[in-house]
């Protein structure tokens, strides 16, 4: 049997967080399982120069070199009018922003484990988890067959699912069904128009990017209902709804589907608890927001690092940082949704279109 202090699920920003900062800050033994192997289809992401110092924490400065990641210099919108406002990143007095290809930064900052300890155990699922005697006992499918892990703490960072967390009674309080298809495109030409780009329609909302090497992404935002209503059955169909925008097709003119467009869950919710004994959930699995407030990677990250905090001081006999972790969750829950009120407020053109409605009311 494998045997660990903290047994870290889910390879993505924030479980990464969570192994880093025990290996690198602690003498406790962790492992980092991963499912997918990071060749699964993840969505391209904008992020802030605020995630370099949570980086350099890791020791991870390096993930952001190569092709992993384009500059972003500022952001466009359509919103609440047709006219388009630019927002440039020199004027924030925080630097650039980028744009990041998930699968290859989530792996390289999941490799980064390797200098450490342990690297990541990648196509690695877990299949069940029992409490036994003070210490988990976790049953795995694993490439080299099936075999189970034995660890005091195990930290859930599988993403808005929650699966562990719920596997342990804890619930998801979910306020809204929001939704993104999203595809990935290649650009006519090596380099697109480095901002982020988002429109607003009737139905929701466009949001493009470009990615590293010569690629762009594109998604259409709406609720999980609405979206099954739209027909939108294959790629054709997509660049069809895209085509009807202004300034997201203007921007993608000539650019080529490399593939067809997939659904991801993008609502919001908190995790009810988000600790237990024995276990904590991290990144999306705790606390999960609208993109539009662009705070996944960045709060991904600073949450896997408190959540490596926790687990260190439960194993020191300390509990401080786990009786204030629900306290802190609803902070920013509160903080993103006073937010995300007021900027769906200032869409008013389409009242009666059942996903503003919903968002007016």
């Amino acid at each position: 049997m494998i045997a660990a202090d903290v047994c870290v699920i889910g390879g993505g920003p924030a479980g990464a967080a969570a192994a880093l900062t025990l290996a690198r800050y602690t003498r406790h033994a962790v492992l980092l399982l991963e499912a997918s192997g990071y060749a699964a289809f993840r969505v391209g992401e904008t992020v802030s120069a605020g995630i370099v110092p949570l980086l350099s924490y890791l020791g991870a400065e390096s993930v952001l070199a190569g092709a992993v990641s384009v500059p972003a210099y500022g952001t466009a919108g359509a919103w609440g009018g047709e006219q388009l406002i630019r927002r440039d990143f020199i004027w924030t007095g925080r630097g650039q922003g980028l744009h990041l290809d998930r699968n290859r930064f989530d792996a390289a900052l999941a490799a980064c484990l390797s200098r450490f300890g342990d690297a990541p155990r990648v196509g690695t699922l877990v299949r069940d988890l029992t409490w036994r005697d003070g210490r988990w006992v976790v049953d795995l499918d694993a490439p080299e067959g099936r075999t189970q892990l034995e660890a005091r703490i195990v930290v859930d960072a599988t993403g808005r699912p929650a699966r562990i967390a719920r596997r342990l009674n804890a619930e998801r309080a979910v306020t809204d069904r929001l939704v993104g298809l999203v595809c990935h495109l290649d650009l006519p030409k090596e380099q697109g128009e480095q901002t982020t780009l988002v429109e607003t329609v009737p139905e929701g909302w466009w949001y493009t990017a470009t990615l590293p090497g010569g690629k762009a992404v594109a998604a259409l935002m709406t609720d999980a209902d609405l979206l099954r209503g739209l027909g939108i059955g294959a790629v054709g169909d997509f660049l069809t709804r895209m085509s009807a925008t202004r300034h997201v097709a203007a921007r993608l003119e000539g650019a080529r589907p490399l593939g067809e467009p997939r659904a991801f869950p993008a609502e919001s919710h908190v995790l009810h608890p988000p600790c237990g004994p024995g276990w904590i959930a991290a990144g999306d699995a705790a606390c999960a927001f609208d993109p539009l407030a662009s705070l996944g990677i960045g709060y991904a990250l600073a949450s896997g690092i408190q959540a490596a905090r926790i687990a260190d001081e439960w194993l020191r006999g300390e509990d401080g940082l786990a009786r204030a972790y629900a306290a802190d969750i609803a902070r920013h829950a509160g903080v993103y949704s006073a937010q995300a009120r007021e900027m769906y407020q200032a869409e008013r053109r389409w009242p009666d279109a059942p996903f503003w409605r919903r968002r007016l009311g």
